[in-house]
């Protein structure tokens, strides 16, 4: 097993490969030196709890905070602040529970696809579950929304 490479992969992933901020912003945000990141991003030394915690805020990717709940009982929701204005409020709703319904379609159009190609295979697995995951956040994330409402 391959004990914590997972994660400083996905961080390496946003911050070398996707470009999502870089490397040296991202140090200096989370007040490190590049060389204490880069011995991060490549698993020679751990990501501590703490700096985990600020690099989801400072990062906040949804990738990161599901692989951390991957496997637990828990869901990564968004946590938007909610708008001053009360039809904004309505509207942030619209929007998620329409986020809802694209990604529950997504996985019918997926499963659909499936079985009329003769069944699952692991690769289709991952792509439902991977619609599955995106699907649960946006639901987690439309309740949160209507509380706040």
């Amino acid at each position: 097993m391959n004990r914590g490479e997972d994660f400083p992969h996905i961080v390496y992933t946003l911050l070398v490969v996707e470009k999502q901020m870089s490397v040296e912003e991202a140090a200096a945000a989370l007040g490190m030196s590049y060389a204490s990141l880069h011995s991060r991003l490549i698993a020679r030394s751990p990501f501590s709890a703490d700096e985990i915690q600020a690099l989801i805020r400072v990062l906040p990717d949804p990738r990161l905070a599901s692989y951390l709940l991957d496997g637990s009982v828990f869901v990564a929701a968004e946590r938007i602040m909610p708008p001053v204005d009360h039809r904004l409020a309505n509207e942030a709703v619209q929007r998620g529970a329409t986020k809802v319904v694209v990604e529950a379609a997504d996985i019918l159009e997926l499963v659909d696809a499936v079985l009329a190609g003769g069944g699952l295979d692991h690769r289709h697995k991952r792509l439902l579950l991977k619609d599955i995951v995106e699907a649960e956040r946006a639901l987690a994330t439309l309740r949160l929304q209507v509380a706040d409402a």
